[in-house]
């Protein structure tokens, strides 16, 4: 059975981490031989800076059922992209205006 782990504080758990964080998470992905070429879509990669964020375990993360594990990949997603979102509706609204 999978350990029960709460993602209640997520998103301002990766807001606590650095950048450090993000590259030891990369380079521990790649040691474990993720060879995604933009590390940030990898899943597996989300689930490790999920499981920094959260001081859990990464194997704990990636046994939780698949529901859970995509519930928790995808709010590291929409966490890293969210200010790409952002920046090209206002650059889509500029445009529109000139």
């Amino acid at each position: 059975m999978a350990k029960k782990i709460d993602i209640t504080n997520l998103t301002e758990k990766l807001d606590a981490l650095r950048g450090l964080d993000f590259e030891q998470a990369e380079t521990e992905e790649r040691a474990a031989g993720n060879s995604a070429i933009e590390m940030s879509f990898s899943k597996s990669f989300q689930a490790r800076l999920a499981s920094k964020a959260l001081g859990e375990n990464v194997h704990d993360i990636k046994e939780l059922p698949l529901k859970e594990y995509y519930k928790i990949t995808n709010a590291v997603s929409r966490f890293l992209f969210s200010d790409l979102e952002s920046a090209e509706t206002a650059s889509d609204n500029s445009e529109q205006s000139q």
